[in-house]
């Protein structure tokens, strides 16, 4: 909304509309009104308009596209990040339609043929670009207090760009500062049209991916009322799906959009936005096996993007496969990569299923964390129209987050118990590349929708499942002897595990029996130069620590460490089973307890 009187704007509407009528546009049954219960401008019919009748038809003259732009505002050279051959930059056709409106409203000003247009464009506008700072505030611990930085040093960047693409005598400097470059960035953001709102046949009649279509984007938002583009030779018609009554208003549906979306772009949210989401990135760009793991993403059809935007209600679709493959190890990688011939996430087991829901619970409950500390820095009320913006967004947010979170605690709760179950009866839910049978339970999904009150992850599954140095209280001869022994707690556990491996007794005696014939790639060295070179080190390394320790242990603890049972090779094989098999469980991010590191064998 602008910051001229009322009367100085209504005389500009009507200028608008007469030229809108001059240059061939038609639209009997409607009009603009000065002021709607938002404060802004809306369309009106003046008398019923049908259904599938069109309302108003806009020739292709009064369409502002790249085309216009580029013929107006000549530049030098191109972009630095188009190169030959490439398809143009969206953010370039975007820093065009900019340089357009800043060049007619303050270059051409009186002698330009939009001024009429460019004189009903808002000159203030309130998405959290505008926020004064204790606006701002309302977004602490939010995904758009990044968002807004983001798209502030984007907005920058493309600034600088232009400065050096634009000549000072099409532009000059002093009128092609920030703020007049922030000022047509957000007019564009807030009335201009994309793509996909525009059913495929505009986008070829002006090879553009975005234009500004005076009249129609003075319709205000609401949900599920999409406009109908009828495409002409000459123009555009436009229509709606169902009746319009005299006096009632005439809105369009901006798009599947967020209230993150709607804020930033438009600088309103909708209460209770169906489509709101929480946004987050996976960023695993300084993972060692970054470049195996998006193979390995290619090869199951998944997407790369880093971005993932939860629903209260729902998942990404990709996100839990996509952590699948983010929490595998060397290991997992290595095996997957040598069977291409069956379904990547066919069955991917227990510990890696748990893996990745640990991962994204410990993502989700950091953000809320960060989120619910950011409370106290909060103004007392929020008073005015864009901290009750804001504060809409931030509610919202928090409910998310919450509600996620306890949906997947849930699951992960599901998940843990029925492992308890598997492992007590004897069974196991390997990934199929580690045990060559059929999966006793090959679901991965969460069992039950119950709710809880109070839920922690499962003791039962840490205690009993988990092998980890508390499982040495259960040989009572092993623990013994593990405290006279000075080495690190991953050698300690392999022992452990060949120490359950001799005895039938153990808890977990059948489920290491199950790995008999796994194979750490370190073990395959000899067979494979590659995996040679990446274990070579490692393998001697287990190698000199087994070396160190035996016939050492054994001729002082004879009948915990017999010699039969910790051979290099047996000891090689432990080895690699604790480095393949580890699970990490997360502690609850508002409790006082520590993450429980441990071996998962089924």
């Amino acid at each position: 909304m602008d910051n001229t009187s009322s009367s100085s704007r209504s005389e500009r509407l009507r200028t608008f509309v007469k030229w809108l009528e001059t240059n061939g546009a038609i639209f009997p049954k409607v009009e603009i009104r000065d002021g709607t219960s938002e404060g802004g401008s809306g369309v009106y019919a003046l008398e019923r308009i049908e259904s599938d009748e069109r309302y108003a038809f806009i020739p292709h003259d009064l369409i502002i596209t790249g085309k216009v732009c580029h013929d107006t505002v000549r530049i030098t050279g191109q972009p630095r990040q188009q190169q030959e051959g490439e398809e143009y930059d969206p953010r370039h056709r975007r820093m065009m339609l900019s340089l357009f409106l800043i060049h007619e409203r303050f270059v051409m000003k009186e002698a330009s043929f939009w001024k009429p247009y460019i004189d009903i464009l808002p000159l203030e506008f309130h998405t959290p670009l505008q926020f004064n700072e204790e606006e701002l505030k309302f977004l602490r611990g939010t995904p758009a207090e990044f968002a807004v930085e983001e798209r502030r040093e984007g907005y920058r960047e493309q600034h600088r760009t232009a400065l050096e693409l634009v000549p000072e005598s099409v532009i000059p400097r002093d009128v092609l500062t920030f703020e007049n470059y922030l000022w047509a960035m957000t007019v564009l953001s807030s009335r201009s049209f994309s793509k996909d709102l525009m059913e495929g046949s505009l986008c070829v009649l002006t090879a553009e991916s975005e234009v500004l279509m005076p009249l129609l984007d003075m319709t205000n938002h609401y949900p599920r009322t999409p406009v109908t583009w009828t495409i002409c030779d000459d123009g555009v018609g436009f229509s709606n799906f169902s009746a319009i009554e005299a006096g009632q208003e005439i809105v369009n549906d901006y798009g599947q959009k967020s209230n993150e979306e709607l804020m930033m772009g438009y600088g309103f949210c909708v209460p209770q936005n169906p489509l709101s989401c929480f946004h987050i990135k996976l960023n695993y760009s300084q993972d060692p096996l970054v470049e195996a793991k998006e193979r390995i993403l290619a090869a199951a059809g998944l997407k790369k993007s880093h971005d993932q935007y939860i629903r209260a209600s729902e998942l990404p679709i990709d996100l839990l496969p996509v952590l699948r493959v983010m929490v595998m190890t060397d290991v997992d990688l290595y095996y997957i990569g040598q069977d291409t011939n069956h379904d990547l996430f066919e069955h991917v087991g227990l510990r890696i299923e748990l893996r990745a829901r640990f991962l994204l619970m410990f993502l989700l409950e950091k953000k809320l964390c960060v989120f619910e500390n950011s409370v106290a820095g909060l103004p007392a009320k929020a008073t005015t129209a864009n901290a009750q913006v804001a504060l809409i967004y931030r509610t919202e947010i928090g409910d998310i987050l919450r509600s996620t979170i306890y949906n997947l605690q849930v699951a992960e709760q599901d998940i843990m118990e029925r492992a308890c179950k598997v492992f007590e009866g004897g069974g196991h839910e390997l990934p199929r590349y580690i045990y060559a049978g059929k999966s006793e339970s090959a679901a991965t999904g969460p069992t039950s929708e119950r709710a809880r009150a109070d839920i922690a992850p499962s003791e039962q599954f840490t205690d009993s499942v988990l092998v980890t140095s508390e499982s040495f209280a259960t040989d009572q001869a092993f623990l013994e002897a593990s405290e006279q022994i000075d080495v690190d707690e991953d050698v300690l556990l392999t022992l452990f595990l060949l120490r359950v491996h001799m005895v039938p007794s153990s808890p977990w005696h059948a489920a290491l029996r199950r790995l008999d014939g796994f194979k750490h790639p370190m073990l395959l060295s000899e067979q494979n130069t590659d995996v040679g070179e990446m274990y070579g080190e490692m393998l001697v390394e287990i190698g000199e620590m087994h070396d160190s320790l035996f016939p050492l242990l054994t001729e002082h603890f004879g009948d915990v460490f017999p010699a039969e049972h910790f051979t290099v090779d047996k000891f090689l094989w432990a080895s690699g089973i604790v480095e393949a098999f580890r699970v990490i469980v997360p502690p609850r991010c508002t409790s006082g307890d520590c993450e429980v590191e441990g071996i998962c064998l089924i």
